[in-house]
């Protein structure tokens, strides 16, 4: 696949500034589809973002923008004020809404949504958290911002995580 960016030129299928654009560009001019969400992705943004990549739109591109910007015309805003796709406070987490909307049906997904639902329902008080595997997997994603330069290079870092926890648990789930 090769798009055009007005702002960047040509971008070719393994080239990762085609995953991710903190600049704007025109919708018309390619055709992928750009998913929005705020600045400094933690557990729940980050594997929200994964599972797009993975399991909803394969050629999603994604902006990260500050919580107050307008989300762009076209886009797909999530975990913002005014986006279509929002955690339900206390119900359910962003990675739920997705899972909901988009009828993923996977059963390592699930298990991934249960991770994410555990720590972000738990987040402030640890020691509710049910799941052996919680802590150290969002503590990981957590950390990702923490040691990135960029949003882009934290999403990236994020799927690398999730595709091996994805992994792990389908091989655990085989045995």
């Amino acid at each position: 696949m090769c798009v055009t960016n007005h702002t960047q030129g040509t971008l070719n299928e393994g080239d990762s500034s085609a995953l991710f654009t903190n600049r704007p560009f025109s919708l018309e001019v390619i055709n992928v589809m750009l998913w929005v969400t705020r600045q400094k992705p933690h557990v729940d943004r980050c594997a929200s973002a994964w599972l797009i990549k993975r399991f909803i739109d394969k050629e999603a591109v994604f902006q990260f923008i500050a919580k107050e910007s307008e989300i762009p015309k076209g886009a797909i805003g999530f975990t913002l004020s005014k986006a279509e796709i929002n955690p339900v406070e206390g119900v359910k987490t962003t990675f739920d809404v997705l899972v909901e909307k988009y009828h993923v049906n996977d059963f390592m997904v699930r298990k991934i949504k249960d991770i994410v639902r555990d720590f972000e329902f738990n987040e402030e008080e640890p020691e509710g958290i049910q799941l052996k595997e919680t802590l150290g997997v969002c503590y990981i994603l957590k950390g990702l911002e923490k040691t990135s330069r960029t949003d882009d290079e934290t999403i990236s870092k994020a799927f690398v995580v999730m595709d091996a926890l994805y992994a792990t648990l389908r091989e655990l789930e085989h045995h």
